[in-house]
């Protein structure tokens, strides 16, 4: 009945259902788009996809949107546990393969989205045929975000920024551009939000890749880890301009 993350849940209870005995088919009803979560295309195209090259199998379905503040989605998953699972490397992120930039509203004017897309255009310069506007209408209530897809060899890395109640969609565009033009010129194959996501996975099966500045949610997480599970986890930085680090479980 709230807009609460349902796709943090998912992830609280991923590790023991990817290990489990049986498969799980899951029903997770609250927010599917919600500002300080991770939306659910990020969790599709990216996070998801990213525990695939593990050998973990997981796939969702989204049935309703739901944006914060009314809640109101729901979302369908299917786990096939394994005990098969193998370590991940990824230090590279590839050359990028595609990229496309959409506006999505919820009981809202395309004149917003309109106005978003126009700002990507400016700031990326990136063709109109790789923006576009998707409507979300049988959500709860209203709600906007602006993704951003960018497909590389070796990870899809998705961004995202929220509109909120008085602020413009020029700037909420832009908030989009700084957070992708931080993950160009880095050159680290995974995102500052996939970081902190991913360190549960390689501390049950191993691994090790490179990212951004960590967050303090990612700093804070690896200290966690720490005092649950028997492993080493290092975190130092690679290079200086721009600043990468590389993130090792060690068993």
């Amino acid at each position: 009945g709230t807009a609460g993350s349902a796709t943090l849940v998912l992830q609280t209870v991923l590790p023991a259902l990817m290990t489990a005995d049986g498969n799980s088919h899951l029903s997770l009803k609250g927010g599917t788009h919600n500002p300080w979560s991770p939306p659910f295309d990020f969790l599709k195209k990216s996070f998801l996809p990213t525990l695939g090259r593990m050998g973990f199998n997981v796939s969702v379905d989204l049935k309703r949107p739901g944006f914060y503040p009314a809640g109101g989605g729901e979302f369908t998953v299917n786990i096939v546990p394994t005990q098969k699972y193998s370590s991940l490397e990824l230090l590279e992120r590839g050359e990028i393969i595609s990229r496309k930039a959409r506006a999505i509203l919820a009981k809202l004017s395309n004149h917003i989205g309109h106005r978003e897309l126009d700002m990507l255009e400016r700031k990326l310069g990136w063709s109109r045929k790789l923006l576009s506007i998707e409507r979300m209408d049988d959500s709860a209530g209203p709600g906007n975000v602006v993704i951003l897809e960018i497909e590389s060899e070796h990870i899809t890395e998705v961004i995202t920024a929220f509109g909120e109640l008085s602020v413009q969609a020029e700037t909420v565009a832009e908030r989009a551009v700084a957070e992708f033009r931080n993950y160009i010129a880095c050159g680290a194959p995974v995102g500052e939000h996939l970081a902190d996501q991913l360190l549960i996975p390689i501390a049950i099966a191993g691994g090790c890749f490179r990212t951004l500045m960590p967050s303090k949610h990612t700093t804070t997480n690896i200290e966690v880890i720490k005092k649950f599970l028997d492993v080493e986890i290092d975190l130092r930085q690679i290079s200086d301009q721009p600043r990468m680090y590389q993130i090792e479980v060690k068993k």
